[in-house]
């Protein structure tokens, strides 16, 4: 699956999904991923972008763009956090700047 998440607008966002299969039509097993995918990964995603998008607009705000909760309350965003930090710091040692 390829997911385009493009703008389209100040407060609008435009979803293309691309699936590449085996086969020309879905099986079951790819049809249930599919519909588990829209219902329920896509609508927890949506609001929780929501509700960051609507936090970023408020006085209290104090974060980055991610969601991260060092408690570990479980809403926030802990794996994105992490991987981008493996990111930055493998750009860091390709460019000679590993600060470890």
């Amino acid at each position: 699956m390829v997911l385009q998440i493009i703008p389209d607008g100040p407060d609008r966002t435009r979803e293309i999904w691309d699936f590449y299969l085996e086969t020309a039509e879905p099986n079951e097993a790819e049809r249930d991923s599919i519909r588990y995918i829209d219902e329920v990964l896509q609508v927890e995603d949506i609001a929780l972008v929501e509700s960051v998008q609507r936090g970023m607009r408020t006085p209290a705000f104090t974060q980055g763009k991610i969601v991260f909760d060092p408690d570990g309350s479980g809403l926030s965003e802990h794996a994105v956090h992490h991987f981008h930090g493996l990111v930055l710091d493998a750009y860091r040692r390709d460019l000679g700047r590993d600060r470890s």
